[in-house]
């Protein structure tokens, strides 16, 4: 997914939403050429709710696989059930119906052990990955993705290997682990470009994107979801078009291009809306709040937030719901409540260490830091950006560490040691120019 997801189906800036493509793998129905009338029909509607979901998305194309399943029923099609069971959980998993997706995904890959079928085992297995990943349950997610991965080599099923190492690549992402993460991608493409899924090799540049854009690097990643968006037009696809779109808008924030980002993120928002992509939109909506808190227009910013939590709260999204807690903490603290900034803070703290992300524990042990320097207590401050320095370096997150530098750099001229804050923004000074990270370029020198 892309995102997802694209599910092949991210400051603080750096607390901005980061949409990736997940991918499964393309699932046909069996038997098309030569079942009986009936089964045809099913197989026919079951078809043209695929081409709906990948084209307009989950909304539209939710009906289609209601009238699909209840076809395959009445012919005892026990294999084109259970394909579109797992196809009707994808949809609840993007409605952010996670119990209802888990039990049809589930069901599905019941159905699929029974009949035998590795193949359709796989896909199942990849998009159970893709559900546990979004709930922030990455210990399954790998080791589901895994075995979708040994099935697709067992099979030479080159489609399901490269999705399932797509949507492996999105943990590595979120559990800062950019090495092992480029690497899945980079083999994905490989896999890719031996078939004729020409949407797979799009959600890749996409996710490819995403890894760059997790690191500050806006130039590079804006290069990428420019190539994913131009492969999506062509072949008219929405709910991909409007992740990359709001990919692309993340970019212009960080290359503080606001007018472009804000214009960009509604275009995303709209689409996502008329795809039913309920978490994209309001990944959208929390990147649109964190442009107009540079903007100055923390009224509309905030607005923006409190929906997108209410949203993530509901749905069970906690890597969603902790960028959103960090950047209404921010919020906060620009309008002078250091005390709600601070609950928010802990909270996002808490909740990234509970499920072990790493980009969400160092931007906000950055934001507690913020609170102490505000407070005058300098050396605490330091404590606190230091740690958050070394998590960030370790993980190679060049954006986190070059916030937290510039910040290390104010403790440390409030204590008085000169030579010392220069080095830190100098290093963040550097950090800037050789991502194009311009905000963060002229906020260090």
């Amino acid at each position: 997914m892309r995102c997802p997801p694209k599910l092949i189906f991210c400051l603080a800036l750096s607390l901005l939403p980061l949409a990736v493509h997940a991918q499964t793998a393309n699932v046909s129905p069996r038997g098309i050429g030569d079942t009986p009338a009936k089964v045809q029909k099913a197989a026919d509607v079951l078809s043209q709710a695929r081409k709906l979901y990948s084209e307009e998305g989950p909304k539209v194309a939710f009906p289609e696989f209601e009238k699909a399943l209840a076809l395959f029923r009445n012919e005892g099609d026990r294999l084109g059930e259970a394909v579109t069971l797992g196809l009707i959980g994808n949809c609840h998993k993007k409605f952010g119906d996670f119990p209802k997706a888990l039990d049809f995904l589930q069901r599905a890959l019941a159905m699929k052990r029974e009949l035998g079928d590795r193949s359709e085992q796989g896909k199942t297995l990849s998009h159970l990955g893709l559900l546990y990943w979004e709930m922030g349950q990455y210990a399954p997610a790998i080791e589901h993705f895994n075995k979708a991965i040994a099935l697709g080599a067992q099979l030479k099923d080159r489609i399901l290997e490269a999705s399932s190492r797509n949507n492996l690549g999105l943990v590595y992402d979120e559990l800062g682990e950019y090495r092992k993460s480029l690497e899945e991608y980079n083999r994905a493409l490989e896999l890719y470009r031996g078939t004729s899924f020409e949407r797979g090799i799009s959600d890749t540049i996409g996710n490819i994107g995403g890894k760059h854009l997790l690191l500050g690097e806006y130039g590079e990643a804006l290069r990428y979801y420019q190539q994913a968006l131009e492969m999506d037009e062509r072949a008219n696809l929405k709910p991909g078009m409007s992740l990359d779109l709001q990919n692309i808008a993340l970019c212009y924030v960080g290359m503080g291009r606001l007018p472009e980002a804000l214009e960009t993120f509604d275009r995303s928002i709209k689409l996502a809306n008329e795809a039913g992509l309920k978490k994209e939109a309001a990944d959208s909506q929390k990147g649109k709040g964190s442009a107009l808190v540079q903007l100055g227009k923390y009224t509309e910013a905030l607005n923006q937030y409190r929906v997108t939590l209410q949203i993530y709260e509901a749905a069970g999204l906690k890597q969603q719901l902790i960028e959103g807690l960090g950047d209404l903490g921010n919020l906060e603290l620009r309008l002078g409540d250091a005390g709600s900034a601070e609950k928010e803070f802990r909270r996002a703290l808490d909740l990234s260490r509970s499920i072990n992300h790493p980009r969400g524990v160092i931007t906000n042990l950055i934001a507690l830091g913020d609170l102490e320097w505000r407070r005058k207590r300098y050396t605490e401050a330091g404590a606190l950006y230091r740690d958050a320095l070394a998590r960030a370096n370790a993980a190679g997150d060049q954006g986190s560490a070059a916030a937290a530098s510039i910040q290390l750099a104010l403790a440390e001229r409030s204590l008085g040691h000169f030579e010392n804050a220069a080095t830190e923004a100098q290093k963040a000074a550097e950090i800037g120019r050789t991502t194009q990270a311009r905000p963060i370029e002229g906020e260090a020198l």
